[in-house]
């Protein structure tokens, strides 16, 4: 288990994309579209396995398929 998270999900009808690290700070990016959402996911594609994935159930789907698709 890692102490980095990336957190997934839609809050007051934006995406957001949460990112915690080692130190327990977080750093919070909201985008207004799923497809923004995605492309601002891409930048952590190569360090992912450095982090623990906390997908919303609604976005689960379309986060692993676009996660698996490049």
């Amino acid at each position: 288990m890692t102490d980095k998270t990336i957190k997934v999900y839609k809050e007051n009808d934006e995406f957001v994309l949460e990112r915690i690290n080692q130190f327990n700070h977080s750093t919070k990016r909201t985008f207004i579209t799923e497809n923004g959402l995605l492309e601002g996911l891409e930048q952590y594609r190569y360090v992912l396995d450095e982090y623990e994935i906390e997908v919303s159930d609604d976005l689960w789907g379309k986060v692993i398929n676009h996660l698996h698709q490049n």
